[in-house]
């Protein structure tokens, strides 16, 4: 191969198998990289790309094989009409590959003369500040500490910066950070959008409001960096999704650059040398190649900690079969579309109701032949102080009509009751029982009384004990492991289970929230709550066969 000096070792070392590496980056050398470097509307400017590289003297690190490779292909590869080629960036590498770094040397390059272009802002944004200001504050720290004493003119002449904005004198272009909490992120004149850890995000507002600022500049880019992460559902996931799709065969049309590195087995998480498949810079820096080996021998000791490493270190989430209700697989199952009449229908009822300030889920269950169908809502109440910390659309999902805000300073019991008296007149439903957490009955009580529902004189209220939820937990697990659960294609569902974790103490089961405040799971609990009333429903024969009609649905 002789395209380029900057991009042919790199291509040469995984075609040869000179390094271990995964399938993912032989597909984008081979499907993506050498069709387009064989284009004839296809140049490369290595006379930028080596200026660019120049730039390197003022970093107290050197830019390894692999990112010499990818810079070359981000500012190199160019239209014949002067065009980049690559506009969307999707690098995936395992933590402790120097991502980082990276981002932080592609930043000072676009402010700096060699780039050239006015007005070429770039927009960092991260799910939190100090993650947002990691690769800022590198540059910041380049700029006002330089590794070599003879670079400061150099840097005041070219470089304004303060603890908010990095500014390139010469193209007037800025460096800026932005959080998902963060606002005023509109008609921002951006040349670039740098995503660092997309993995955390399920919402793409913010994303979406960055993106629109695109093209008021040449060479408009998106750049995404990431590790892995446990995140299911989100942006990340459906970006994977495309990925594998855009890597499997070359698209003239296709202007996406991904460059993935993963383990391919779960059984290679302790095998140092096939780690480079995943952290391309292994083999680069002695010290994270010694960090890891210890983290391998140490894993007997410290099982909390594997999730993460595969997530993280391998690029290869594997859920923890310990602590999960349900695998990510079996919650997708779940989250389809289902042929089911609810009229004249029997079923049971559940609520969760945490906090009256916070979130509420209700919950109607239905059983279907040898499965269940599962009828819920989540209110939500404006004045929860958790809201701001919540990483989930919920906007989006109060538009599907899947959610409800209540603007009070509380969830009222009457709300909550009221939505059950609707399903009932709505759909003639034979509503036998339900399940109330003994905690929230008191405030609740009233409320059911008014509609026909009370624990001790009617006793069509059941009073939830843990005792209860662990005896039906065996038969959650078991419907969803045998994915007889249809929630419909509503993503809160699936989001709020997958918050969840099981906690095994005694023998004992029980479920409890994997983060106390941001990662909810009312309606989840609400369903739980149904399940102990399971024995309540007689069997119903599916009709139409809607287990096996339910229609696939990725969110």
């Amino acid at each position: 191969m002789r395209y380029s000096p900057y991009i042919d070792p790199y291509i040469n070392r995984i075609l040869k198998n000179e390094v271990e590496h995964c399938k993912e980056q032989e597909q984008m050398i081979q499907n993506i990289v050498i069709p387009v470097l064989e284009r004839d509307d296809v140049i490369i400017n290595n006379e930028r790309i080596e200026e660019g590289l120049s730039l390197q003297k003022y970093f107290p690190y050197k830019l390894i094989e692999w990112e010499i490779f990818l810079f070359a292909l981000i500012v190199g590869v160019l239209t014949t009409d002067g065009d980049i080629f690559f506009s969307d960036i999707r690098i995936i590498v395992g933590r402790g590959s120097g991502k980082n770094g990276f981002i932080s040397f592609l930043c000072f390059y676009f402010l700096s003369p060699y780039h050239g272009i006015t007005g070429y802002n770039v927009d960092l944004l991260a799910n939190s500040e100090d993650q947002a200001k990691t690769s800022f504050n590198d540059v910041y720290e380049i700029i006002d500490d330089p590794v070599d004493p003879e670079y400061r003119r150099a840097l005041k002449a070219n470089y304004y910066h303060t603890k908010e904005i990095i500014k390139g004198i010469e193209t007037k272009s800025v460096l800026r950070f932005n959080t998902s909490s963060k606002r005023g992120k509109d008609s921002k004149r951006t040349g670039c959008v740098i995503y660092d850890e997309k993995h955390e995000y399920l919402d793409d507002t913010n994303i979406g409001t960055l993106k629109s600022g695109l093209g008021k500049v040449p060479h408009a880019r998106e750049i995404t960096i990431t590790t892995d992460g446990h995140v299911r559902g989100g942006v990340l996931d459906r970006e994977k999704e495309q990925n594998k799709k855009i890597l499997s065969e070359y698209n003239p049309d296709n202007r996406t650059l991904v460059f993935w590195c993963r383990i391919e087995a779960e059984s290679e998480w302790n095998q140092i040398d096939k780690l480079v498949k995943a952290i391309p810079s292994l083999n680069d820096f002695k010290s994270l190649r010694t960090t890891i080996l210890k983290e391998i021998r140490e894993m007997p000791y410290t099982p909390d900690y594997y999730q993460a490493y595969m997530a993280k270190r391998c690029n290869y989430p594997v859920g923890n079969q310990e602590v999960e209700v349900a695998t990510w697989e079996d919650i997708q199952a779940a989250t389809k579309d289902y042929d089911f009449s609810f009229t004249s229908r029997e079923c049971v009822g559940g609520v969760d109701y945490s906090m009256t300030n916070d979130f509420t889920g209700v919950c109607l269950l239905f059983k279907q032949g040898e499965g269940y169908v599962v009828l819920h809502h989540t209110f939500v109440c404006r004045q929860s102080r958790d809201l701001r910390g919540i990483v989930a659309p919920l906007a989006e999902w109060e538009r599907k009509g899947d959610l409800t805000f209540i603007d009070d300073v509380e969830i009222p019991a009457e709300t909550v009751a009221n939505w059950f008296a609707e399903q009932i007149r709505r759909y003639n439903l034979r509503l036998k029982k339900i399940g109330i957490d003994k905690f929230r009955y008191g405030y609740l009580n009233k409320a059911f009384k008014a509609i026909g529902y009370d624990a001790f004189e009617i006793k069509n209220i059941r009073i939830i004990r843990p005792s209860d939820i662990m005896q039906a937990a065996p038969l959650i697990n078991s419907a969803f492991i045998n994915q007889k659960i249809a929630w419909g294609k509503t993503p809160i569902m699936a989001w709020m289970t997958n918050n969840v974790k099981k906690v095994i103490e005694g023998g004992n089961v029980r479920y409890d929230k994997q983060d106390p405040h941001y990662r909810k799971t009312d309606t989840f609990m609400a369903f739980v709550n149904c399940m102990v009333l399971e024995e309540e429903l007689e069997g119903q024969q599916a009709d139409l066969g809607m287990l096996q009609k339910m229609k696939a649905y990725t969110f």
